[in-house]
């Protein structure tokens, strides 16, 4: 197909209208009962020539804020429509022919004599392979002078690949995470926070919020979900089965063994937060060697599905041992989980499931690292984990947010001994945090939060 002007009129139809009044992706975000505003639209800044590139998962919401991004130009800032080009990537394959669709734009520009600034929005873009490369050249030939670019992605680029394209001041990389419990129950119940004074609370009053920590542990942080259950008091099967037709498509076009895959996310379910090593996935799988599962996970973490936790030691990280694995989202579990039981009705078995013990507990771990993991910084060592070997003993998390380091211990639902506060000084650590069911404890070094008080105020 030839790439032209009138060929990207298709996926941007306010060069006729001068409007997004029918767009579907803004028609449906209207229609939602969950409204919300991205907090992560207030950190791009359309006026200082640099490159976003926007990373999370498949439904987290990143082309609602393209869209909405858009929509401001136009209808508040009176930016002429045609300076605007947006395109998702779900049908090209090669850098060339993005590089291609770009330049088409940049030169109907220059064909207008057009002297005001441009405006380039590119959906999915890791779709595309090497895209970095394409953009870089782009970049290096001057053709972003007069141009602000906003991209977006479902995967993480490769290390190597990031430092040698996009390690430039020009780029700016933001990560969309999915909503947190606090802004859950913002979306669900306004004025919760009325009634709330952190000094003041107690867990007698925390307990009023055990049916929205409910809820949040079936949908997770993901909108659609949320305002799925909001109008039906249930996410509809079609949430789930799009999530996974997209991720099937992804690892498909990638040329993965989806069998494979499939074993893979299972091992990770039936071990969720237990120290884990390669070799043990590799177990009644098709993987032939650790390497090959060690593969599958990278790519699973660079899909935004899950994270791997490695066990600190040595003033660092220690690759080697066991490490745990968690989902990025209550959500993604659902989803999953779901999938590899092959169930008809994702929602009726995640409900069903919810409060088997063991799944419950590995839940409430998996809930803690997604809340920690929202508030740290992304790099390998901002989360790790501390294991005692010969007592067998173990702190769940250690997490460094803004330069200072936090052991955590989750005891939901178990009774807390003297022997869990020593845990932290064996360990190090003069202070801690205990995560607990519906004990609190604020005074002194070892600070005891129920879940619902840790989700909201650590």
């Amino acid at each position: 197909m030839e790439i032209n002007i009138k060929y990207l009129s298709i996926q941007n139809p306010w060069w006729l209208g001068g409007t997004l009044k029918y767009d579907p992706i803004l028609e449906n975000y209207d229609q939602q009962d969950v409204k919300f505003r991205p907090k992560i639209l207030d950190e791009i800044i359309l006026d200082k020539n640099l490159i976003y590139i926007l990373r999370g998962p498949r439904g987290c919401g990143k082309t609602i804020i393209l869209k909405l991004i858009i929509q401001n130009l136009i209808e508040r800032h009176a930016v002429n429509p045609k300076n605007i080009l947006y395109y998702s990537c779900h049908n090209i394959s090669s850098y060339e022919q993005l590089n291609e669709i770009i330049k088409v734009f940049l030169s109907e520009s220059k064909a207008r004599d057009n002297k005001d600034r441009l405006y380039i929005f590119i959906d999915e873009i890791t779709l595309v392979k090497n895209w970095e490369k394409g953009i870089e050249y782009l970049r290096r030939a001057g053709l972003f002078s007069n141009a602000e670019l906003v991209l977006s992605g479902s995967m993480l680029s490769d290390y190597k690949v990031s430092s040698e394209f996009l390690d430039h001041k020009s780029y700016r990389q933001l990560i969309v995470p999915t909503s947190s419990f606090r802004e859950f129950l913002e979306s669900l119940n306004p004025d919760w926070e009325q009634n709330f004074e952190k000094e003041k609370i107690s867990v007698n009053q925390l307990t009023k919020l055990d049916y929205y920590l409910d809820i949040y542990f079936l949908t997770g942080g993901f909108l659609g979900a949320i305002d799925s259950y909001k109008k039906h008091t249930a996410v509809k099967q079609y949430i789930y089965s799009n999530f996974i037709y997209w991720l099937i498509a992804d690892v498909a076009k990638m040329g993965r063994d989806l069998v494979l895959f499939r074993q893979v996310l299972e091992k990770v379910i039936f071990n969720l937060g237990k120290p884990l090593g390669y070799k043990t996935i590799t177990h009644k799988t098709k993987a032939k060697t650790h390497l090959t599962a060690e593969e599958y996970i990278n790519i699973l973490e660079k899909m935004f599905v899950l994270k791997v936790v490695y066990q600190a030691g040595d003033g660092g990280v220690r690759k080697s041992k066991a490490k745990k694995i968690f989902f990025l989202d209550p959500f993604l579990f659902w989803t999953f989980y779901s999938y590899i039981y092959g169930s008809l009705s994702y929602w009726q078995f995640s409900r069903i499931s919810l409060y088997q013990e063991e799944t419950f507990l590995n839940l409430v771990k998996n809930l803690v690292f997604c809340h920690l993991n929202r508030k740290s910084h992304e790099d390998l060592t901002s989360i790790t984990f501390w294991r005692d070997n010969i007592k067998k003993s173990e702190i769940d998390f250690i997490v460094k947010i803004d330069r200072r380091t936090t052991p955590i211990l989750v005891r939901y639902g178990q009774e807390i001994i003297e022997q869990d506060r020593k845990i932290f000084a064996r360990a190090g650590f003069e202070e801690g945090v205990v995560v607990s069911k519906n004990k609190m404890d604020l005074e002194g070094k070892i600070k005891i939060m129920p879940l619902n008080y840790f989700l909201l105020y650590f």
